[in-house]
């Protein structure tokens, strides 16, 4: 997966955060489509929301249990 469809990626999970978040929810579950399954991608994830309490890929879901909200 090349960088611009990576960020676009990131972004999309981001949203769907957000949205999640806004509506009372403490996990998100994101459908990963298949070029992100490349180990390489998943290390990105990985690192991108390492600040998370979990994130894990379930039989191609991507789920974060979200951070406890900053006071």
């Amino acid at each position: 997966m090349k960088n611009d469809k990576l960020s676009n990626l990131i972004l999309s999970i981001k949203l769907q955060v957000k949205d999640d978040v806004q509506a009372g929810a403490t996990t998100t579950r994101y459908k990963l489509p298949e070029a992100a399954l490349a180990d390489d991608v998943i290390e990105a994830l990985d690192a991108h929301f390492k600040h998370y309490k979990s994130c894990s890929i379930d039989d191609g879901i991507l789920v974060l249990v979200h951070p406890d909200p900053e006071d």
